[in-house]
Protein backbone atom coordinates (compact mmCIF):
# COMPACT_ATOMS: atom_id res chain seq x y z
CA UNK A 1 0.00 0.00 0.00
CA UNK A 2 2.84 2.28 0.90
CA UNK A 3 4.67 1.85 -2.70
CA UNK A 4 1.28 2.49 -4.42
CA UNK A 5 0.96 5.85 -2.08
CA UNK A 6 4.19 6.89 -3.04
CA UNK A 7 4.62 5.63 -6.72
CA UNK A 8 0.70 7.84 -7.09
CA UNK A 9 2.20 10.69 -4.99
CA UNK A 10 5.31 10.86 -7.70
CA UNK A 11 3.02 10.82 -10.93
CA UNK A 12 0.69 13.62 -9.71
CA UNK A 13 3.42 15.74 -8.66
CA UNK A 14 5.18 15.25 -12.04
CA UNK A 15 2.15 16.07 -13.90
CA UNK A 16 1.59 18.97 -11.55
CA UNK A 17 4.19 20.36 -12.06
CA UNK A 18 4.26 19.60 -16.11
CA UNK A 19 1.56 21.35 -16.32
CA UNK A 20 1.97 24.33 -13.88
CA UNK A 21 5.45 25.58 -16.14
CA UNK A 22 4.05 24.79 -19.09
CA UNK A 23 4.62 27.12 -22.05
CA UNK A 24 0.61 28.16 -22.01
CA UNK A 25 -0.82 28.48 -19.01
CA UNK A 26 -4.26 26.71 -20.81
CA UNK A 27 -2.47 23.65 -19.97
CA UNK A 28 -2.85 24.13 -16.54
CA UNK A 29 -6.21 25.64 -16.38
CA UNK A 30 -7.01 22.07 -18.48
CA UNK A 31 -5.61 20.03 -15.66
CA UNK A 32 -7.34 21.84 -12.59
CA UNK A 33 -10.87 21.46 -14.47
CA UNK A 34 -10.09 17.87 -15.50
CA UNK A 35 -9.47 17.30 -11.78
CA UNK A 36 -12.52 19.39 -10.22
CA UNK A 37 -14.98 17.47 -13.16
CA UNK A 38 -13.54 14.19 -11.33
CA UNK A 39 -14.09 15.59 -7.91
CA UNK A 40 -17.13 16.96 -9.01
CA UNK A 41 -18.03 12.93 -9.69
CA UNK A 42 -16.90 11.85 -6.60
CA UNK A 43 -19.12 15.03 -4.38
CA UNK A 44 -22.23 13.41 -6.34
CA UNK A 45 -21.44 10.20 -4.49
CA UNK A 46 -21.29 12.20 -0.76
CA UNK A 47 -24.37 13.86 -2.18
CA UNK A 48 -26.15 10.15 -2.39
CA UNK A 49 -26.77 10.52 -6.03
CA UNK A 50 -27.58 6.83 -6.83
CA UNK A 51 -27.99 6.89 -10.46
CA UNK A 52 -25.15 7.52 -12.88
CA UNK A 53 -27.09 10.31 -15.10
CA UNK A 54 -28.07 11.67 -12.10
CA UNK A 55 -24.45 11.92 -11.47
CA UNK A 56 -23.51 13.38 -14.72
CA UNK A 57 -25.88 15.77 -14.99
CA UNK A 58 -24.06 17.38 -11.66
CA UNK A 59 -20.61 17.18 -13.20
CA UNK A 60 -21.87 18.62 -16.42
CA UNK A 61 -23.86 21.33 -14.20
CA UNK A 62 -20.61 22.18 -12.39
CA UNK A 63 -18.40 21.76 -14.86
CA UNK A 64 -20.46 24.57 -17.22
CA UNK A 65 -20.35 26.71 -14.62
CA UNK A 66 -17.07 26.70 -13.87
CA UNK A 67 -16.65 27.44 -17.60
CA UNK A 68 -18.89 30.01 -17.37
CA UNK A 69 -17.66 31.91 -14.38
CA UNK A 70 -14.11 31.53 -15.65
CA UNK A 71 -15.27 33.63 -19.01
CA UNK A 72 -17.47 35.82 -17.43
CA UNK A 73 -14.34 36.51 -14.67
CA UNK A 74 -12.19 37.09 -18.15
CA UNK A 75 -10.05 34.57 -17.20
CA UNK A 76 -10.39 32.83 -20.63
CA UNK A 77 -12.18 34.21 -23.97
CA UNK A 78 -12.56 32.81 -27.40
CA UNK A 79 -10.84 34.36 -29.77
CA UNK A 80 -11.28 32.03 -33.21
CA UNK A 81 -10.41 28.80 -31.90
CA UNK A 82 -7.99 29.69 -29.14
CA UNK A 83 -8.31 30.59 -25.67
CA UNK A 84 -6.73 33.29 -24.85
CA UNK A 85 -6.17 34.03 -20.79
CA UNK A 86 -6.67 37.32 -19.06
CA UNK A 87 -7.67 38.74 -15.60
CA UNK A 88 -10.13 40.99 -15.69
CA UNK A 89 -13.92 41.37 -14.16
CA UNK A 90 -12.78 42.22 -11.06
CA UNK A 91 -16.22 42.73 -9.44
CA UNK A 92 -17.14 38.84 -10.23
CA UNK A 93 -13.95 37.65 -8.86
CA UNK A 94 -14.40 39.38 -5.32
CA UNK A 95 -17.96 38.31 -5.30
CA UNK A 96 -16.60 34.96 -5.63
CA UNK A 97 -14.01 34.75 -2.71
CA UNK A 98 -15.90 36.60 -0.82
CA UNK A 99 -18.39 33.45 -0.84
CA UNK A 100 -15.57 31.20 -0.56
CA UNK A 101 -14.49 32.27 2.69
CA UNK A 102 -18.04 33.21 3.86
CA UNK A 103 -18.93 29.57 3.12
CA UNK A 104 -15.75 28.21 5.06
CA UNK A 105 -17.11 30.07 8.06
CA UNK A 106 -20.09 28.18 7.75
CA UNK A 107 -18.42 24.71 7.45
CA UNK A 108 -16.77 25.54 10.55
CA UNK A 109 -19.91 25.93 12.47
CA UNK A 110 -21.19 23.11 11.37
CA UNK A 111 -18.36 21.15 12.63
CA UNK A 112 -18.88 22.94 15.61
CA UNK A 113 -22.10 22.19 16.00
CA UNK A 114 -21.68 18.71 15.20
CA UNK A 115 -23.78 16.42 15.72
CA UNK A 116 -26.72 18.56 16.63
CA UNK A 117 -25.87 20.31 12.78
CA UNK A 118 -26.60 16.77 11.27
CA UNK A 119 -29.92 17.57 10.70
CA UNK A 120 -28.85 20.44 8.06
CA UNK A 121 -26.71 18.14 6.15
CA UNK A 122 -29.38 15.43 5.28
CA UNK A 123 -31.12 17.19 2.52
CA UNK A 124 -29.58 15.96 -0.89
CA UNK A 125 -30.20 18.87 -1.74
CA UNK A 126 -27.85 21.35 0.44
CA UNK A 127 -24.97 18.91 -0.21
CA UNK A 128 -25.48 19.59 -3.59
CA UNK A 129 -25.36 22.86 -3.28
CA UNK A 130 -22.15 22.82 -0.75
CA UNK A 131 -20.35 20.98 -3.82
CA UNK A 132 -21.04 22.97 -6.06
CA UNK A 133 -19.87 26.61 -4.39
CA UNK A 134 -16.69 24.75 -3.06
CA UNK A 135 -15.63 23.47 -6.41
CA UNK A 136 -16.69 26.70 -8.43
CA UNK A 137 -14.61 28.51 -5.65
CA UNK A 138 -11.82 26.21 -5.98
CA UNK A 139 -11.26 26.73 -9.52
CA UNK A 140 -12.08 30.78 -9.32
CA UNK A 141 -9.29 30.50 -6.81
CA UNK A 142 -6.90 28.89 -8.93
CA UNK A 143 -6.95 30.66 -11.52
CA UNK A 144 -7.02 33.90 -9.80
CA UNK A 145 -3.68 32.50 -8.35
CA UNK A 146 -1.96 31.40 -11.15
CA UNK A 147 -2.48 34.74 -13.44
CA UNK A 148 -0.37 36.80 -11.36
CA UNK A 149 2.52 38.28 -11.86
CA UNK A 150 4.27 35.33 -9.55
CA UNK A 151 1.13 32.88 -10.06
CA UNK A 152 3.79 29.44 -10.32
CA UNK A 153 5.22 30.38 -7.22
CA UNK A 154 2.07 30.99 -5.49
CA UNK A 155 0.33 28.15 -6.94
CA UNK A 156 3.42 26.27 -5.32
CA UNK A 157 2.83 27.87 -1.96
CA UNK A 158 -0.17 27.12 -1.40
CA UNK A 159 -0.07 23.45 -2.48
CA UNK A 160 3.35 23.48 -0.65
CA UNK A 161 1.54 24.53 2.23
CA UNK A 162 -1.51 22.26 2.55
CA UNK A 163 0.95 19.44 1.74
CA UNK A 164 2.97 20.18 4.65
CA UNK A 165 0.23 20.43 7.16
CA UNK A 166 -1.30 16.83 5.79
CA UNK A 167 2.38 15.31 6.45
CA UNK A 168 2.96 16.96 9.53
CA UNK A 169 -0.33 16.05 11.41
CA UNK A 170 -0.16 12.68 10.34
CA UNK A 171 3.68 12.22 11.57
CA UNK A 172 2.98 14.32 15.03
CA UNK A 173 -0.44 12.73 15.35
CA UNK A 174 1.13 9.03 14.75
CA UNK A 175 3.89 9.53 16.77
CA UNK A 176 2.17 12.18 19.74
CA UNK A 177 -1.19 11.80 19.44
CA UNK A 178 -3.74 11.35 22.41
CA UNK A 179 -6.35 14.02 22.64
CA UNK A 180 -9.01 13.84 20.12
CA UNK A 181 -9.89 17.07 17.62
CA UNK A 182 -12.69 15.68 16.44
CA UNK A 183 -14.26 12.58 17.69
CA UNK A 184 -17.15 11.97 16.39
CA UNK A 185 -15.91 13.81 12.96
CA UNK A 186 -13.14 11.89 12.50
CA UNK A 187 -11.66 9.76 15.45
CA UNK A 188 -8.21 9.44 13.97
CA UNK A 189 -7.09 13.43 14.07
CA UNK A 190 -5.55 14.67 17.23
CA UNK A 191 -4.81 18.47 18.89
CA UNK A 192 -1.17 16.87 19.15
CA UNK A 193 -1.40 16.11 15.00
CA UNK A 194 -2.80 19.60 14.12
CA UNK A 195 -0.33 21.43 15.96
CA UNK A 196 2.66 19.45 14.87
CA UNK A 197 0.81 20.18 11.00
CA UNK A 198 1.26 23.67 12.11
CA UNK A 199 4.84 23.59 12.78
CA UNK A 200 6.05 22.01 9.81
CA UNK A 201 4.29 24.66 7.59
CA UNK A 202 5.21 27.04 9.81
CA UNK A 203 8.97 25.63 8.75
CA UNK A 204 8.45 25.38 5.67
CA UNK A 205 7.58 29.37 5.31
CA UNK A 206 10.64 29.63 7.14
CA UNK A 207 12.63 27.83 4.78
CA UNK A 208 11.22 29.75 1.73
CA UNK A 209 11.67 32.81 3.41
CA UNK A 210 15.63 32.18 4.39
CA UNK A 211 15.54 31.28 0.74
CA UNK A 212 14.54 34.89 -0.49
CA UNK A 213 15.82 36.93 2.23
CA UNK A 214 18.98 38.49 0.31
CA UNK A 215 16.83 38.61 -3.13
CA UNK A 216 16.09 41.89 -4.55
CA UNK A 217 12.71 40.43 -6.18
CA UNK A 218 11.34 38.29 -3.45
CA UNK A 219 7.24 37.66 -4.01
CA UNK A 220 6.67 37.38 0.10
CA UNK A 221 5.64 39.73 2.00
CA UNK A 222 6.96 39.99 5.48
CA UNK A 223 7.69 37.20 7.70
CA UNK A 224 5.49 38.22 10.06
CA UNK A 225 2.86 37.82 8.31
CA UNK A 226 3.76 34.89 6.06
CA UNK A 227 3.75 33.32 9.21
CA UNK A 228 1.10 34.24 10.30
CA UNK A 229 -1.09 33.35 6.91
CA UNK A 230 0.79 30.21 6.56
CA UNK A 231 -0.87 29.41 9.97
CA UNK A 232 -4.25 30.37 8.97
CA UNK A 233 -4.20 28.38 6.00
CA UNK A 234 -2.74 25.20 7.81
CA UNK A 235 -5.75 25.37 9.96
CA UNK A 236 -8.28 25.70 7.49
CA UNK A 237 -6.80 22.67 5.45
CA UNK A 238 -7.90 21.27 8.25
CA UNK A 239 -11.05 22.24 8.05
CA UNK A 240 -11.63 20.99 4.48
CA UNK A 241 -10.35 17.21 5.72
CA UNK A 242 -12.96 17.63 8.18
CA UNK A 243 -15.11 18.60 6.24
CA UNK A 244 -15.17 15.72 3.43
CA UNK A 245 -14.42 12.96 6.97
CA UNK A 246 -17.95 14.38 8.16
CA UNK A 247 -19.82 14.02 4.70
CA UNK A 248 -18.36 10.08 4.32
CA UNK A 249 -18.82 9.44 7.34
CA UNK A 250 -22.31 9.73 7.10
CA UNK A 251 -22.69 8.03 3.68
CA UNK A 252 -21.00 5.65 4.98
CA UNK A 253 -17.78 5.32 2.96
CA UNK A 254 -13.98 5.24 3.87
CA UNK A 255 -12.42 7.06 0.72
CA UNK A 256 -14.40 9.45 -2.01
CA UNK A 257 -13.48 7.15 -4.87
CA UNK A 258 -10.59 5.30 -5.98
CA UNK A 259 -8.97 6.67 -8.89
CA UNK A 260 -5.98 7.28 -7.64
CA UNK A 261 -4.04 4.20 -5.88
CA UNK A 262 -2.99 4.25 -2.08
CA UNK A 263 -4.83 7.33 -1.70
CA UNK A 264 -8.25 6.75 -2.61
CA UNK A 265 -9.96 9.51 -4.85
CA UNK A 266 -9.42 12.90 -5.83
CA UNK A 267 -11.47 14.71 -3.31
CA UNK A 268 -9.21 12.73 -0.38
CA UNK A 269 -6.40 14.75 -1.90
CA UNK A 270 -7.77 17.64 -2.58
CA UNK A 271 -9.70 18.49 0.68
CA UNK A 272 -7.80 20.62 2.29
CA UNK A 273 -6.60 22.48 -0.77
CA UNK A 274 -10.45 23.44 -1.59
CA UNK A 275 -10.75 24.60 1.80
CA UNK A 276 -7.44 26.96 1.49
CA UNK A 277 -7.13 28.16 -1.67
CA UNK A 278 -10.48 30.73 -1.58
CA UNK A 279 -8.81 31.94 1.95
CA UNK A 280 -5.43 32.44 0.44
CA UNK A 281 -6.54 33.92 -2.63
CA UNK A 282 -9.17 36.58 -0.79
CA UNK A 283 -5.98 37.54 1.60
CA UNK A 284 -3.78 37.88 -1.92
CA UNK A 285 -6.65 39.96 -3.42
CA UNK A 286 -7.02 42.38 -0.38
CA UNK A 287 -3.54 42.54 0.56
CA UNK A 288 -2.44 43.09 -2.87
CA UNK A 289 0.64 41.21 -3.12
Amino acid sequence: MLIYRLFTAVILAGVFLFTLFASSPLVFVAFCLLALMVGAWEWSGLAELKKNIQKVLFVVTVTLLMLLVAYAAGFVHFSGLNLIAVVKGQYLIQTLLSLGVAFWFCMLAILLGYPSSQQFLKARATRLLMGVILLVVAWVSLLFLRYQAEGQFWVIYIVAVVAAADVGGYAFGKMFGSKKLAPLVSPGKTWEGFAGGLVVAQLLALGMFAYFYSSDQSPLPSLTVLLLVTALLAAVSVLGDLLESLLKRGCGLKDSGTILPGHGGVLDRLDGLVAALPVFAFIFMIQGW
